[in-house]
Parts: C-alpha cells; structure tokens; sequence
C-alpha cells in the first residue's frame, strides 16, 4: 500500500497504462434560466426554498445538497422560470 496513516501521500509513484481516446456527443437534456453557485452555508438551498415550491434539504453543515435541486419561479407577466 502507498499511504498509512502516518504518511498521507504516496512518496513513490508508477507508471501508468495509455489511457483511451474517443469522440463523444453529448446533449444537453435540461437548461435552467438561472442557477445558484457560491460557498458551502451560503443559503443557497434556503434563497431556492424562498424563491420557489422547491422543498431541498436544508443543514447547518457543508455539503448537504448532493444533488441538484430544482424549482419553477412564478416570473409575473412573463411566466415560469426554471431555477
């Protein structure tokens, strides 16, 4: 083994195999008209809960979205919005 506990990165290292090559197409299946980015304990999951019928899990720890949350904002006159 490389690391124990005493020694957290691996001092020696290996060649490795030639990776693979390939072209790939790739769709996009869902766009949002907005999208929230920032720190963890930002209240991004809170601002979407606000904003939206969206009921994401909300913590006071980091990292409790593991996936993305989605929800549809009344826009008014113009309609709904993705977010």
């Amino acid at each position: 083994a490389f690391m124990t506990s005493r020694r957290t990165a691996p001092k020696l290292s290996e060649l490795g195999e030639p990776g693979a090559e390939r072209w790939l197409s790739i769709e996009l299946r869902l766009v949002a008209d907005v999208g929230f980015l920032g720190k963890p304990n930002a209240g991004k999951s809170t601002l979407l809960a606000a904003a939206s019928a969206a009921r994401p899990k909300i913590a006071d720890y980091p990292f409790t979205t593991i996936v993305p949350n989605l929800g549809v904002c009344d826009l008014g006159e113009e309609g709904e919005g993705l977010v």
